[in-house]
């Protein structure tokens, strides 16, 4: 049993910083306009080449400061966990922004309900320049987000980091952020925790969370779909056994493995590109717009 008695506060709030010195006053100001007040900041800075460091020096003892060479969000989340000393853990992203009753009203859920291992509350959006572009964006995806195939797999909506409020011991007990995922990271850890006990879902707005120009899933090309592909691989592990998540593993790997193959493609790579797309076949055999690409490839110059 996870021996609590050593802990000094409620909850450690992990900051993932990599070159974040345009939004980070903003997110740390936030945390420390919370009503809650029981809690640590732990920034872990990635490797970042801009004035960020400077930036969480100028908080002086308020704030923990660890520097790591650049590894990913998942792998400075964990860093952050472990130095840690508390009984919940809060995710903050540096260009979100919590409101000043997220933690409280979190704090309160979880501990009215010793059988949940994660509270996650309703989001705002904004843009570049903080400007408010929707309202509740969280509940108002929710129920098409739960029903799309990576909700149905989880049995849970998108639950973004900066929405979290997870206990210490569950996330220790399934290991963390995989730091090998880029993009599917927060998917592979609901997944594990789901498993362990039940979400609390949140209506009120907690945070306000930075949509850019150019998401990250849009831009991050095979690097993010090679994450998919690794993210679905460790969801068979976990689901093996259940037959209708299996099933659905075999139509989202089709999928995964048909878009990678279609990326080697424009890349140039055809050998790699059909390698791909008849993987794709083999997990789903009637997967008509990856014969097309197959075909396609036939026909396009490459190695």
């Amino acid at each position: 049993m996870f021996d609590e008695s050593f802990l000094v506060v409620k909850v450690s709030v992990v900051i993932p910083v990599y070159n974040g010195e345009r939004y980070l006053r903003e997110a740390l100001d936030s945390v420390f306009a919370q009503t809650f007040r029981d809690h640590e900041v732990i920034c872990v800075d990635d490797g970042s080449t801009d004035a960020s460091v400077a930036i969480i020096k100028e908080y002086g003892e308020r704030v923990t400061l660890i520097q790591q060479a650049n590894a990913g969000q998942g792998a400075a989340r964990n860093a952050g966990v472990r130095r840690g000393v508390s009984v919940y853990v809060a995710f903050l992203d540096q260009d979100d922004r919590w409101y000043p009753h997220k933690l409280q009203q979190q704090v309160s859920a979880l501990e009215a309900d010793p059988n949940a291992v994660l509270a996650y509350c309703n989001s705002d959006r904004m843009d570049d320049e903080g400007r408010l572009l929707q309202v509740g964006a969280t509940l108002a995806e929710r129920q098409s987000a739960s029903e799309s195939s990576l909700g149905r797999l989880i049995g849970e909506g998108l639950v973004l980091p900066s929405t979290m409020l997870v206990r210490r011991a569950i996330f220790e007990c399934v290991g963390g952020f995989d730091p090998a995922l880029r993009g599917f990271e927060d998917f592979d850890l609901c997944a594990r925790l789901k498993l362990k006990g039940r979400f609390v879902f949140l209506k009120e707005p907690g945070v306000c969370y930075r949509v850019h120009g150019e998401g990250f899933q849009r831009t991050g090309g095979l690097r993010v779909i090679q994450s998919r592909a690794r993210f679905l691989d460790r969801m068979r592990v976990l689901y093996a056994g259940d037959r209708i998540k299996e099933a659905l593993i075999d139509a989202m790997q089709a999928e995964c493995y048909s878009d990678w193959g279609l990326q080697e493609l424009r890349a140039g790579s055809r050998a790699n590109g059909r390698c791909m797309l008849v993987r794709s076949l083999r997990c789903n055999p009637l997967k008509f717009r990856t014969y097309s690409r197959l075909f396609r490839s036939l026909l396009l110059p490459g190695r």
